[in-house]
C-alpha cells in the first residue's frame, strides 16, 4: 500500500473537470488498496473512502508521492512554491501548459512532469525537462459516465455544448454563430455549473447549474457535442460524449488535438458547421461505424483505471529509486 497525496484547489462534490477527475483518480486508487489523502484549498470534508483536508501541515509528512493538479490556483501553487524544500516526491500533471514563475519553479524541482496532451509535451520539452515526463493518460469512470437514451428527450433535435459560463469556454461565440449557421430545425443547449453570460433566444437555451446526470442525459439525447472552448486542459467531456455513443465536434485544441479523427475538430465557428454538415451527410451505416470505433477508442484507452495504471507505473518507479 502506497501513501499517496493529491493537491487540488477544490475537491468534489464541488461541479467542475478538475474536481471530478482528481475525485475519480483518488477513488480509483483507494479500491486499489493504496492510502489517499487530497489536499483541497476548498471541500466538503471526506468522501467515499477519501481523506480530504485542507490542513497544509501534511506537507510535512513523508508521502511515498504528492501528485499536483495543475498550476496556476492556490494549493497547487502552495505545494509547487515549496517543491525545492518538501521532502516527499512531486509529480506535477502539468494540465495546462504554464510559465507562471510558480509553474516554472515547479517544473524545476518536481521529480516527476506528468503529461496528457502532445501540448503538455512539448512544454516540457521547450524548458529542458523531458528526463522528467511521463505519461499520465486523462480517463473518465465508465460506470459513471454513460445515460440513459430517451426517445423524447427533446421535441426538436439539438446540439449540446457543456461547462463553466466562462469567457474562455467560447458559449457565447457559439451561440451567435449557431444562430447563423446552425443546421435547420435544431436547438443548441448551453449547460454551465458557474455564472456568466448565459445565451439566450429561440434557438439557444442556457441551464445553470443542474446535476452532472441530467447534463449526461441531455449529452446523451443530442446529436452531437461541441467542445468551442478556446482554452483547455483536456476536455474530459469529450470522453463522456464518446462513450455514450455521441459525435464530438471541438476546436482543435488540447485533448481534442490529439483525439482526431475521434474527435472532429475545426479551427473557428464556421468550420464547425461545415463539418457537421459533413458528416451528417454521411449514410448512416458509416455513421454509426464512427460512433461505435470512438466509443471502443475510450473503452481501450481512456478510462480511469488506464489513468490509474500510469500513476501506478510511475509509483512503482519511485518505490525502485527509494
Amino acid at each position: 500500500m502506497s501513501k499517496i497525496l493529491f493537491v487540488v484547489h477544490r475537491y468534489a462534490p464541488f461541479p467542475g473537470g478538475s474536481e471530478y477527475y482528481t475525485r475519480d483518480m483518488a477513488e480509483e486508487m483507494v479500491k486499489r488498496g493504496h492510502d489517499v489523502t487530497v489536499l483541497a484549498h476548498e471541500h466538503q470534508g471526506d468522501l467515499n473512502r477519501v481523506k480530504v483536508t485542507n490542513d497544509y501541515n501534511i506537507l510535512n509528512q513523508k508521502w511515498l508521492m504528492i501528485i499536483v493538479h495543475g498550476c496556476d490556483v492556490v494549493s497547487q501553487n502552495v505545494v509547487l512554491a515549496n517543491a525545492a524544500i518538501i521532502r516527499s516526491p512531486i509529480c506535477y500533471m502539468i494540465i495546462k501548459p504554464s510559465l507562471s514563475l510558480t509553474a516554472q519553479h515547479g517544473m524545476k524541482y518536481a521529480k516527476y512532469l506528468a503529461y496528457s496532451t502532445s501540448m503538455d509535451l512539448e512544454h516540457i520539452k521547450s524548458v529542458g525537462q523531458e528526463h522528467k515526463a511521463r505519461r499520465i493518460r486523462h480517463g473518465i469512470v465508465v460506470e459513471n459516465s454513460v445515460s440513459r437514451l430517451l426517445p423524447e428527450w427533446e421535441h426538436v433535435p439539438y446540439y449540446v455544448s457543456a461547462g463553466g459560463f466562462y469567457p474562455h469556454k467560447g458559449m457565447s461565440a457559439l451561440a451567435n454563430a449557431f444562430e447563423q449557421l446552425g443546421p435547420a430545425g435544431t436547438n443548441l443547449e448551453l449547460f454551465g455549473y458557474a455564472d456568466g453570460e448565459m445565451p439566450s433566444s429561440d434557438r439557444v437555451k442556457s441551464w445553470l447549474g443542474l446535476p452532472r446526470a441530467s447534463v449526461l442525459q441531455a449529452i446523451v439525447n443530442s446529436k452531437g457535442y461541441i467542445l468551442n472552448s478556446y482554452d483547455e486542459g483536456f476536455g474530459l467531456v469529450l470522453l463522456e460524449a464518446m462513450i455514450n455513443k455521441v459525435p464530438c465536434y471541438a476546436r482543435n485544441i488540447a485533448g481534442a488535438k490529439d483525439m482526431k479523427p475521434f474527435v472532429m475538430t475545426y479551427e473557428n465557428e464556421q468550420e464547425l458547421f461545415e463539418v457537421i454538415k459533413e458528416f451528417e451527410a454521411l449514410p448512416e451505416p458509416t455513421k454509426q461505424g464512427i460512433i461505435e470505433r470512438n466509443y471502443e477508442y475510450v473503452m481501450s484507452n481512456r478510462t480511469i483505471k488506464q489513468t490509474c495504471n500510469d500513476i501506478e507505473d510511475i509509483l512503482a518507479e519511485e518505490r525502485k529509486s527509494e
